[in-house]
This record gives structure tokens, C-alpha cells and sequence, in this order.
């Protein structure tokens, strides 16, 4: 079955069928959504379908040319992926490799890379050559809003003088950020939050786990396959418990609030990534209670947190007057905080200094 291996999206899925069949593809599409959902593996799975030996409406799979692109290796397939300026070659080889085993897991190695211009005059030189085998040339990029200004420019030079068989397929989470001149000239193809039902069947099928171990995993995930592989990998039910941790502090006095700050940040000492996976799910404790008490506690079905219905209630039934929406939007500041390099023990301190506000209002 062609795609089989994306996991959900069909309407993405149904989408590159169709036009595979009518021979009707884009010279350049924009695969937007959250991280983790099946943006890079349609990307490689459209490739394969590009390249692929046996004529068929998608990848077969099995040919030489649909398992060189599996492996990144087809000669006509570039991957691009956001870099610093100096990097060793063994740590883009690394990057690449986890790619090829499996495109939901994208190693991230930096924190904040780019994609320079001399990326985009690889594939202007690349798009200047004819094919290696005659069937087109596919360019690939990840985390598309990465690129400079410089680069931005010099992509949208290129789409809007498209050479014949190319195709560019960039990838976003964050399309906002890139230039509107080069989304517009961009075929759009929207990747959605995968369900739970999804990502639990996925984890049970791929990963060989129990359904235990999947289905909070999968509820805590918001739709990224990929997240709940990473809460997995992190012992979920210990980060949970921090996070909880943190769900209490928010009505504490200030000093107590300092103190446990101060603890968080000793125990995972700059590590940015675990502190905004604490903030992800404190954040879904007050998604949590904002269900509960919007349903008055009729659909414990609707809760993230499901197993831990008694802990939302006795939240609600304290504070029935809080402030939950104001919370919410709090905490996603905070993530946006994080994102931009502010000071981690800054941000911690006046989100539960304001959270307590937001409770106690």
C-alpha cells in the first residue's frame, strides 16, 4: 500500500496518490504542522514515489531506487537540514543516519542552528546539472524558517525560475517565519496533530510496547508521534511526577517558589529541552483542569492526565475562581521565552509568581 508508512494523515496521504496518478506534481510544496507528525517522512516517501522503478501511484518500497532514498543516498536526493557555521562532518553523518532509520526521529544536536546561504547555492548548482538518472531532482529541507535572510532570498530566486524536473520540499512548524513571497509560490500541504488512537497503535506496532506504556504516553504527546517517543525515552511517569511537582508550586509563596526553582535547575543544569518538557505538560495539568471544570467533571474520558482525575478535582474544587485560560497562556509564553534564550531561572520564577495569580484571582 503506497505510504504505508506515514503514519494517519490521509488526507496528505490521498492528496499525493491523486496526483501521482494524474502526474501532477508541484515543482515546490510547504509541508507545514507541528514536529513529529509525518512532515519528513512524506518528504522521503514522495521522493521514493519520484524516483521509484515500478510504476505505481507511490513508493513500492522495494526497488533499488525507493531503499537508496530510505538511505539518503540517491544521488539525485539532497536532504537539508539547519546547521551551525562549524560543525564536524560526523555530527551532520549522525543527523542524517537517524534520518534514515527513522524520519520521525531527527536528531537535534544544536540549539539554535541556520541554514546559510551556501545551502541554497548547493541546490542552484544542484538544479544547474541534469539528473544523474534522468528522473528529476528532489531537495528536501527541513525547518525551513531557519534559513537567513540571505538564503531566503536566494530560494526565492530559484522558485520563481523553477528548472525543469525539480522539486523542492520544504518542511515548517513555524511558517510564520519564512518570507511570504516564497509560501505563496509554495504548493501548501497541512500536516495535523495525529490522534491518540493513532500514536498509540503506532508505538504498539513499531516500538513492540505494551499498551501500558502507550497510552499515556500517547495522551501526553499532543499529537506528535515523536514527542511521545521522546517521553518514553525520558521515563515518563518520573517527569510527569516533576511536572505535578510543579503544578502544587504555582500556588506557593514566593520564597518557596525560589527554592524549588533553584532545585529544578541543579538537577537538570542548562538542559532548556527538559525544562520546556516539564512546562509541556504543566501546561496540559491546566488544560486538564479547564476540562474538568468546564464539563463539571462529567468526562474524565476528555483528560490528559486521566488516571489522576482525583488531583484536577480537588485543583478545581479549591480554586473554583481561577484564572485557567490566563494560566494557559502563561505557560505558552514561557515556552516562546525559551525558544528565544532567555534565562531559564528567570523564566521559571515569574511564570509561578504570575501563575499564582492567575489561580488565586
Amino acid at each position: 500500500m503506497a505510504f504505508e508508512k506515514i503514519i494517519g494523515q490521509e488526507r496528505a496521504k490521498s492528496f499525493f496518490k491523486k496526483a501521482l496518478e494524474r502526474i501532477r506534481i508541484s515543482h515546490a510544496y510547504l509541508f507545514v504542522g507541528e514536529r513529529g507528525v509525518g512532515k519528513e517522512a512524506m518528504a522521503l516517501e514522495l521522493a521514493k514515489a519520484l524516483f521509484c522503478s515500478n510504476q505505481c501511484s507511490g513508493p513500492c518500497g522495494q526497488c533499488a531506487d525507493c531503499r537508496r532514498v530510505a538511505k539518503l543516498t540517491h544521488p539525485d536526493l539532497k536532504f537539508i537540514i539547519p546547521m551551525p557555521s562549524k560543525i564536524k562532518e560526523e555530527e551532520q553523518t549522525e543527523i542524517l543516519q537517524s534520518i534514515a532509520k527513522d524520519p520521525y526521529r531527527r536528531r537535534e544536536l544544536w540549539a539554535n542552528p541556520s541554514i546559510s546561504i551556501e545551502r541554497i547555492r548547493e541546490i542552484r548548482r544542484a538544479f544547474s546539472y541534469k539528473s544523474f538518472e534522468g528522473k528529476g531532482r528532489v531537495v528536501i529541507m527541513a525547518d525551513a524558517d531557519r534559513m537567513t535572510s540571505e538564503a531566503s532570498n536566494a530560494l526565492l530566486k530559484i522558485l520563481e525560475e523553477p528548472p525543469e524536473k525539480t522539486y523542492l520540499i520544504l518542511i515548517s512548524s513555524k511558517p510564520d517565519l519564512l518570507l511570504p513571497t516564497i509560501t505563496s509560490r509554495c504548493q501548501l500541504i497541512q500536516f495535523h496533530p495525529l490522534t491518540v488512537q493513532e500514536i498509540e497503535e503506532a508505538l504498539i506496532k513499531r516500538n513492540k510496547l505494551d499498551v501500558n506504556q502507550t497510552k499515556l504516553a500517547a495522551r501526553l504527546a499532543s499529537g506528535s508521534y515523536r514527542r511521545a517517543l521522546e517521553l518514553l525515552d525520558d521515563n515518563l511517569q518520573e517527569l510527569r511526577a516533576q511536572s505535578l511537582e510543579l503544578f502544587r508550586k504555582s500556588i506557593q509563596n514566593t520564597f518557596t517558589q525560589i527554592s524549588y526553582v533553584e532545585d529544578i535547575l541543579h538537577a537538570m543544569p542548562r538542559d532548556s529541552k527538559k525544562v520546556k518538557d516539564l512546562l509541556i505538560l504543566l501546561l496540559i495539568w491546566f488544560r486538564d483542569a479547564m476540562v474538568y471544570y468546564e464539563t463539571h467533571g462529567e468526562n474524565h474520558n476528555r483528560l490528559v492526565n486521566f488516571d489522576q482525575v482525583e488531583i484536577v478535582q480537588k485543583f478545581v474544587s479549591k480554586f473554583p475562581n481561577a484564572d485557567l485560560y490566563g494560566a494557559v497562556q502563561e505557560i505558552e509564553r514561557s515556552l516562546e521565552l525559551i525558544d528565544r534564550n532567555v534565562q531559564l531561572k528567570l523564566i521559571l520564577i515569574v511564570l509561578l509568581n504570575k501563575l499564582r495569580s492567575y489561580i488565586r484571582s
